[in-house]
């Protein structure tokens, strides 16, 4: 899908060398100011990940260089577009992905940082520097990411089936293996209302489906055959599902697979860590059988730098940024990080098989940013409560329609 990004015009330049600070030494950077609101204010989502980052960033604080760490399970859109919008900015830099950058590029609100990088020799590998669309560097990646299939080879392999490759397979799996005792043949991520708008997009997309009227459009086209289809499809694998985890937290969700409880995992590729055992093998998405490529998409993980900020809160926060997605990177296997190995990294045989197989990018779009954020409450009450997949479709359409009004996005 072809969205219209606005260009941004730089207006940071750099008062200081960031590649002196080998020791994230803020203290240098010239008139950083001191204010108890924190010279420096990061923002990321909840996770173990996004909190290590934060956590780790704490090295570059002092007494007089405080720092504000902010973290939260959902991103209000219109309440963080407003506070990106004041000057300066509610948050000097975020760790951002897909659906969080599609909206602040398209606002304006994320500073282009190729000037940062040139002036101060700072140099990444060309695939990490995301210019999505336009002329400049608008996010830094450095790891990637896309929904997969974990197998539970034991209980396939002892119930003489074989790995699925569409989900019309993995239906009739499940079916026998609940049959032959498996209470639960199926797991996964279905208990955010995040991963549920992710999965009906993934699905929807891999039928060819488009979400709104036209490429510059912010009008919803969701409800329609594909829609319905796709709502169908998460109903009837989610029959097979744990129903307590459509509330449970994913450590939990992660102990009942590593438990044996379950045949086959829609996991993120980033949990392999969480999930693997000797038992337990890693496999591209799942197709549907009229689809056109395996029903995933492929994501980034990095950081972005706020462009409502004074030139020396700029700096200070990508130093602090680009200092802590270093060291995390280099001492963690939280994530796939972008790198020489990962084409080789065994973690990362299901990314690299969905790449392969031409899994399309998670759109970064603002329209699709507020999709993902307004209509798996909608979904949820679905798989949960049951009902028409007509009448949900219109409900996801009106929940996304009240924000992208509030945002005067018509």
């Amino acid at each position: 899908m072809n969205i219209k990004i606005l260009n941004i015009t730089l207006i940071f330049g750099l008062i200081f060398n960031l590649s002196v600070f080998a020791n994230c030494d803020l203290t240098q950077i010239k008139d950083l100011e001191r204010k108890k609101d924190g010279a420096v204010r990061l923002f990321a989502r909840n996770g173990s990940f996004e909190s290590a980052i934060l956590e780790k960033s704490k090295d570059c604080s002092t007494d007089e260089i405080i720092f504000d760490l902010s973290q939260s399970e959902n991103i209000e859109y219109f309440d963080f577009v407003t506070k990106m919008k004041l000057a300066p900015a509610r948050y000097t830099a975020y760790v951002s992905e897909n659906d969080t950058i599609g909206i602040l590029q398209y606002e304006g609100l994320a500073a282009p940082m190729d000037y940062y990088l040139q002036s101060n020799n700072i140099t990444f590998p060309e695939d990490q520097m995301l210019k999505l669309g336009g002329r400049h560097t608008i996010a830094v990646a450095y790891s990637k990411n896309t929904k997969q299939i974990y197998v539970n080879d034991d209980i396939i392999s002892s119930n003489n089936h074989s790995v699925p490759s569409t989900y019309e397979d993995l239906l009739l799996i499940a079916e026998e293996l609940k049959s032959a005792g498996i209470e639960y043949p199926i797991s996964g991520m279905f208990n955010s209302n995040r991963d549920l708008a992710i999965m009906f997009v993934n699905l929807y997309l891999s039928l060819g489906g488009e979400l709104f009227k036209d490429p510059e459009s912010p009008k919803i086209a969701i409800r329609n055959k594909t829609g319905i289809k796709t709502l169908e499809m998460m109903q009837s694998v989610s029959a097979y599902l744990n129903p307590d985890h459509f509330e449970a937290d994913t450590a939990l969700i992660e102990k009942s697979w590593s438990d044996g409880n379950s045949a086959i995992g829609i996991f993120w590729a980033s949990q392999y860590n969480n999930l693997k055992s000797n038992n337990t093998s890693i496999h591209p998405a799942l197709s549907l059988s009229d689809g056109n490529t395996p029903a995933s998409t492929i994501w980034f993980k990095g950081f972005t730098v706020a462009r409502y900020v004074v030139e020396s809160e700029a700096v200070a926060a990508m130093n602090t940024m680009k200092y802590s997605f270093d060291d995390i990177s280099s001492n963690s296997n939280f994530e796939l990080w972008i790198n020489s190995e990962l084409e080789s990294n065994p973690a990362a045989s299901g990314l690299n098989a969905n790449i392969n197989a031409g899994v399309p990018e998670y759109p970064v779009s603002p329209y699709v940013s507020l999709l993902t954020e307004s209509i798996g409450n909608s979904i949820k009450e679905y798989l949960v409560d049951g009902g028409k997949a007509k009448s949900v479709l219109k409900q996801m359409e009106k929940d996304y329609t009240k924000l992208a009004k509030e945002l005067e996005y018509r």
